[in-house]
């Protein structure tokens, strides 16, 4: 699908964005599926990611994982009073330390679960997320993209993806949400380009 929806945004474009079909053609095919990642793993380390850069986010992932391998715990089972500031000491903040434990309880009193988002419309992903203490919009944004493979997301809390409309937009006859109507249902692919070509430096 992910091919079938790349020529679908060749075509689209060649003609009346030449500059954004140039992004396209550079970016080659991008591929968006459903995660195989169970779904607490999933939310913790994106609560990780929380407003840091790619970089940062990672390390402290790593080393959180690492802490576990070493201790032999799975994530789900070290969510407990007695070995969090374990998890803390790879470089979690505070809330983020309290957000985690609370996102255990909400799975434990299944607030949450995989068989809760299974099926579940962008909009209705994003209400259940934003329910949990600690995840909000953008949390839920990602979780519908990345987890579940919706291919119609846009993230209006993301700052590359709106920087990047508003570059895209510019010299065309194009207002940024029209621009982002232009290529809906597949607004998850234009949200991939834009993260790829502002990481290519190609915006």
């Amino acid at each position: 699908m992910s091919t079938i929806i790349h020529k679908i945004f060749l075509k689209k474009s060649k003609n009346k964005l030449p500059n954004i079909h140039a992004i396209f053609k550079a970016n080659g095919p991008i591929y968006l599926s459903a995660s195989q990642e169970d779904l607490f793993t999933h939310m913790a380390r994106l609560l990780c990611s929380q407003q840091l850069s790619l970089s940062a986010a990672d390390t402290i992932w790593r080393k959180i994982i690492s802490q576990l391998e070493l201790d032999n715990y799975l994530l789900f089972d070290a969510c407990n009073d007695s070995y969090i500031d374990k998890i803390k000491s790879c470089g979690l903040s505070s809330n983020k330390v309290k957000a985690l434990m609370g996102l255990k309880n909400a799975f434990t009193s299944e607030q949450i679960s995989n068989k809760l988002l299974s099926n579940k419309s962008h909009p209705e992903v994003v209400k259940l997320i934003s329910s949990l203490w600690g995840f909000g919009p953008w949390s839920g944004d990602m979780i519908a993209m990345f987890y579940l493979g919706l291919e119609d997301v846009w993230s209006n809390g993301d700052l590359i993806l709106n920087r990047g409309i508003r570059t895209l937009s510019e010299n065309t006859t194009y207002l940024d949400s029209e621009l982002l109507e232009f290529f809906s249902p597949y607004k998850s692919y234009l949200a991939l380009h834009i993260w790829k070509a502002t990481n290519s430096k190609l915006l």
